[in-house]
Protein backbone atom coordinates (compact mmCIF):
# COMPACT_ATOMS: atom_id res chain seq x y z
CA UNK A 1 0.00 0.00 0.00
CA UNK A 2 1.40 3.25 -0.71
CA UNK A 3 0.91 6.48 0.66
CA UNK A 4 1.99 10.41 0.53
CA UNK A 5 4.90 11.71 3.02
CA UNK A 6 4.92 15.31 4.66
CA UNK A 7 7.10 16.12 1.30
CA UNK A 8 4.02 15.57 -0.70
CA UNK A 9 6.04 12.20 -2.15
CA UNK A 10 4.90 9.23 -3.07
CA UNK A 11 6.03 6.48 -0.87
CA UNK A 12 6.14 2.88 -2.34
CA UNK A 13 5.26 -0.64 0.29
CA UNK A 14 5.90 -3.98 -0.51
CA UNK A 15 6.98 -4.27 -3.76
CA UNK A 16 4.88 -2.08 -5.18
CA UNK A 17 6.34 -0.68 -8.64
CA UNK A 18 6.65 2.82 -9.71
CA UNK A 19 5.26 3.93 -13.51
CA UNK A 20 7.78 2.23 -16.03
CA UNK A 21 8.87 5.13 -18.53
CA UNK A 22 10.36 4.84 -22.08
CA UNK A 23 13.58 6.25 -22.29
CA UNK A 24 15.20 8.88 -19.96
CA UNK A 25 18.41 8.80 -18.00
CA UNK A 26 19.37 5.37 -16.47
CA UNK A 27 21.86 5.59 -13.02
CA UNK A 28 24.82 4.67 -15.69
CA UNK A 29 26.59 7.84 -16.22
CA UNK A 30 26.80 8.60 -20.13
CA UNK A 31 30.15 9.67 -20.28
CA UNK A 32 33.08 7.66 -18.87
CA UNK A 33 36.91 9.00 -18.54
CA UNK A 34 40.22 7.02 -19.14
CA UNK A 35 43.00 8.58 -17.72
CA UNK A 36 46.55 7.41 -18.31
CA UNK A 37 49.52 8.16 -17.18
CA UNK A 38 52.01 8.72 -19.22
CA UNK A 39 56.07 8.96 -19.61
CA UNK A 40 57.10 10.26 -23.04
CA UNK A 41 60.70 9.31 -22.57
CA UNK A 42 59.83 6.20 -23.78
CA UNK A 43 56.83 4.43 -26.32
CA UNK A 44 54.20 2.95 -24.96
CA UNK A 45 52.60 -0.21 -25.82
CA UNK A 46 49.64 -2.28 -24.19
CA UNK A 47 50.55 -4.23 -21.15
CA UNK A 48 49.24 -7.02 -18.88
CA UNK A 49 46.22 -5.06 -16.76
CA UNK A 50 46.19 -2.12 -18.60
CA UNK A 51 42.98 0.26 -18.52
CA UNK A 52 41.19 0.35 -21.90
CA UNK A 53 38.39 1.92 -23.50
CA UNK A 54 35.31 -0.57 -24.33
CA UNK A 55 35.19 -2.23 -28.04
CA UNK A 56 32.54 0.21 -29.74
CA UNK A 57 32.85 3.19 -27.63
CA UNK A 58 32.54 6.39 -28.96
CA UNK A 59 35.33 9.07 -27.80
CA UNK A 60 33.93 12.31 -27.35
CA UNK A 61 36.97 14.21 -26.18
CA UNK A 62 41.30 13.97 -25.59
CA UNK A 63 43.11 16.42 -23.88
CA UNK A 64 46.91 15.89 -23.07
CA UNK A 65 48.02 17.55 -19.95
CA UNK A 66 52.11 18.17 -19.92
CA UNK A 67 53.09 17.76 -16.12
CA UNK A 68 57.15 17.73 -16.99
CA UNK A 69 58.10 19.25 -20.07
CA UNK A 70 58.78 16.97 -22.85
CA UNK A 71 62.33 17.86 -24.16
CA UNK A 72 64.83 16.18 -26.62
CA UNK A 73 62.35 14.51 -29.43
CA UNK A 74 60.98 15.89 -32.19
CA UNK A 75 57.35 14.81 -31.53
CA UNK A 76 54.97 11.85 -30.39
CA UNK A 77 51.65 9.70 -32.20
CA UNK A 78 48.74 8.74 -29.79
CA UNK A 79 46.98 6.14 -30.80
CA UNK A 80 44.98 2.92 -30.23
CA UNK A 81 45.80 -1.00 -30.32
CA UNK A 82 44.22 -3.80 -29.12
CA UNK A 83 45.04 -5.76 -25.98
CA UNK A 84 47.16 -8.25 -28.42
CA UNK A 85 48.67 -4.86 -29.45
CA UNK A 86 47.68 -4.62 -33.22
CA UNK A 87 46.89 -1.24 -34.26
CA UNK A 88 43.64 0.26 -34.28
CA UNK A 89 44.87 3.85 -35.32
CA UNK A 90 48.34 4.69 -34.19
CA UNK A 91 47.74 8.36 -34.32
CA UNK A 92 43.78 7.91 -33.93
CA UNK A 93 43.70 10.24 -30.82
CA UNK A 94 46.35 13.13 -31.88
CA UNK A 95 49.07 12.76 -35.03
CA UNK A 96 52.64 14.25 -34.16
CA UNK A 97 52.63 16.52 -30.99
CA UNK A 98 55.09 18.90 -31.44
CA UNK A 99 57.66 18.60 -27.98
CA UNK A 100 57.14 22.34 -27.98
CA UNK A 101 53.60 22.04 -27.12
CA UNK A 102 54.31 19.88 -24.47
CA UNK A 103 55.73 22.04 -21.93
CA UNK A 104 55.26 22.42 -18.80
CA UNK A 105 51.37 22.68 -17.34
CA UNK A 106 50.48 23.26 -20.62
CA UNK A 107 47.12 21.17 -22.49
CA UNK A 108 47.06 19.80 -26.18
CA UNK A 109 43.39 19.43 -27.35
CA UNK A 110 43.74 16.28 -29.12
CA UNK A 111 41.89 15.96 -33.05
CA UNK A 112 42.55 12.81 -33.89
CA UNK A 113 40.41 10.77 -36.00
CA UNK A 114 38.98 8.83 -33.27
CA UNK A 115 38.38 11.99 -31.56
CA UNK A 116 35.20 13.58 -31.57
CA UNK A 117 34.10 12.74 -35.31
CA UNK A 118 31.66 9.99 -36.53
CA UNK A 119 33.94 6.87 -35.87
CA UNK A 120 34.18 4.81 -33.15
CA UNK A 121 37.18 2.36 -31.67
CA UNK A 122 35.97 -0.26 -33.24
CA UNK A 123 35.50 -3.85 -32.72
CA UNK A 124 38.32 -4.67 -30.00
CA UNK A 125 38.68 -2.56 -26.76
CA UNK A 126 41.18 -0.19 -27.63
CA UNK A 127 44.27 0.24 -25.31
CA UNK A 128 46.25 3.42 -25.24
CA UNK A 129 49.48 3.87 -27.11
CA UNK A 130 52.21 6.20 -28.39
CA UNK A 131 54.91 6.73 -30.60
CA UNK A 132 57.70 9.12 -30.60
CA UNK A 133 59.48 10.70 -32.99
CA UNK A 134 63.34 11.35 -31.95
CA UNK A 135 64.42 10.39 -28.54
CA UNK A 136 63.07 12.04 -25.59
CA UNK A 137 65.02 12.72 -22.20
CA UNK A 138 62.49 14.24 -20.05
CA UNK A 139 58.71 14.48 -20.04
CA UNK A 140 55.81 13.40 -17.91
CA UNK A 141 52.13 13.97 -18.98
CA UNK A 142 48.03 12.65 -18.32
CA UNK A 143 46.27 11.55 -21.28
CA UNK A 144 42.24 12.33 -20.35
CA UNK A 145 39.91 10.33 -22.42
CA UNK A 146 36.13 11.33 -22.27
CA UNK A 147 33.77 8.68 -24.05
CA UNK A 148 30.37 7.05 -24.46
CA UNK A 149 30.43 3.00 -24.00
CA UNK A 150 27.71 1.95 -25.97
CA UNK A 151 26.81 -1.47 -24.75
Amino acid sequence: MSWTNADGLTVLLHGEQGEVREGGVTADPMFKTLIVDLDLTAARAVKPNDAYIPAGSFIKSATLVAKTAAAGGTSINFGLATKAGSAIDVDGIDAAVAAAALGANKAVVCDGALVGGTATVGAADAYVTTANTGTFTAGVAKLVIEYIEVK
